[in-house]
């Protein structure tokens, strides 16, 4: 008799890219295929009707179709992609955060960029990257672009520091607010420059007794 699949509160760290020996995955719910969304290589899939309660620790891409209830790291350049619904934070290294599905009491960071076009029920959204949001959004977003699409209606604050953009459609209750860039040296001394003064040039008066 087969056993139905559900997780104790646990940490899990999925990484596909290492080789690992043949083991029995007839009753896992988690498998390793390549995907055109991802860039054709191998990526960590959570199928749909599977539930993980836990926190997921990726070092390859990761596609959930399932639930999670728990809190999901991606490191170095590893996206996530939610088809499913998670409850709890997402953050990556550099990597891609793809909301398609629900995220629900958590905050999005990563250094990469963040698409929403599902449902977000979570708090804030901090990328380096662009954060495009074309859902119903209600918080904070802080990115180096933002773009609001033609469905976003967004409640809340938003900081930017390169531009905004907002399509004809899109709904806007915000606090907008533009982020300064930090430039490279900008706390040096500046070099002190010695004026060059030449003396006043005397013209010899002729004709004068």
């Amino acid at each position: 008799m087969l056993k139905k699949w559900v997780s104790e509160k646990s940490t899990v760290n999925a990484n596909s890219c290492e080789k690992a020996p043949q083991k029995d995955v007839s009753n896992t719910t988690g498998t390793t295929a390549s995907d055109k969304m991802t860039g054709d290589i191998k990526v960590n899939n959570i199928l749909k009707g599977s539930k993980v309660i836990g926190d997921i620790n990726v070092t390859c891409d990761l596609v959930l179709s399932g639930d999670v209830e728990g809190n999901i790291t991606a490191t170095d350049k590893s996206n996530v992609v939610i088809k499913g619904s998670c409850k709890g934070n997402i953050e990556s290294g550099s990597g891609d955060v793809d909301i398609r599905g629900e995220l629900r009491n958590g905050n999005i960071t990563t250094g990469g960029n963040v698409s929403i076009s599902g449902k977000f029920t979570g708090g804030e959204v901090k990328a380096k990257g662009k954060i495009f949001v074309n859902c119903e959004f209600t918080g904070r977003l802080e990115g180096n672009e933002i773009e609001l699409g033609a469905n976003a209606h967004v409640k809340g604050e938003l900081f930017y520091v390169d531009y905004i953009s907002v399509s004809r459609g899109a709904i806007v209750e915000v606090h907008l607010c533009r982020i300064q860039k930090e430039h490279k040296g900008e706390n040096k001394t500046p070099e002190k420059k010695v004026p060059d003064i030449k003396p006043p040039v005397v013209e010899e008066l002729t004709g004068v007794k």
